[in-house]
């Protein structure tokens, strides 16, 4: 499935963005909560992917926007997909490891929020059944009703996005000025729990907000400069 899902990088990423914030009133929310949570936006550093439905057979833009707190305790991102659908995550770190995430949806223009510890995640898991998990684990939160996705977003494609753009931002310059090689690398043990809260965002809002698997994409970290 990574095939369908095409990473655009930077060069355009920050354009998108602010073409899209300004038409999305659901990013406008995700963004004022996060801002009041202590999380400033990096739209320098936004990455930019298209994404192909093999089942409608259209293709969408998304664009994956870090945001991050001074002291490095929390890191989030805000996606925004073409058409103006958004959805955010804030991750809490401890160390280099992500302890807990919080995901944010706004349907209609009002905000709903879900906030989950990655024990509460992992509970009752079992180690060869972990998207059902996830999927279980989501549909016992309950759904996030909003507009009809303007194409499918497969699991696959939803974790390929939250690990990829982790994965670059933790790899691109900004991240090199305030990371380690050391802190860089224990960062990145935490790619496959990204891809997991993907997945919780995609199955949360499967059949609703369009692209919702895109949220997720965030690349959380302590690295506020480095991953999101």
């Amino acid at each position: 499935m990574a095939e369908t899902v095409h990473h655009l990088g930077t060069a355009n990423g920050q354009r998108f963005f602010a073409k899209a914030f300004t038409a999305s009133e659901e990013a406008k929310a995700i963004s004022a909560e996060m801002l009041t949570a202590g999380l400033k936006p990096q739209s320098e550093r936004s990455h930019l992917f298209n994404v192909f439905s093999p089942d409608d057979l259209k293709g969408l833009g998304v664009s994956i926007t870090p945001y991050s707190s001074d002291d490095l305790t929390h890191e989030g991102g805000l996606s925004i997909s073409q058409g103006g659908h958004a959805q955010g995550v804030i991750v809490e770190m401890k160390g280099p490891k992500i302890v807990a995430f919080t995901h944010l949806a706004a349907p209609g223009g009002h905000l709903v929020t879900s906030h989950h510890s990655v024990d509460e995640l992992n509970a009752g898991r079992t180690s060869d059944a972990s998207v059902e998990h996830i999927k279980n684990f989501a549909e016992r939160i309950g759904k996030v009703r909003a507009a009809k996705p303007l194409i499918e977003i497969q699991p696959t494609q939803a974790q390929t996005l939250g690990t990829v753009s982790y994965n670059a931002l933790l790899g691109d310059q900004f991240a090199k000025t305030v990371h380690s090689a050391a802190e860089i690398n224990a960062l990145r043990g935490n790619s496959h729990l990204v891809g997991e809260i993907a997945l919780f965002v995609l199955f949360r809002t499967q059949g609703s907000s369009c692209c919702s698997c895109s949220c997720s994409c965030w690349g959380s970290s302590s690295c506020s400069s480095s991953n999101l």
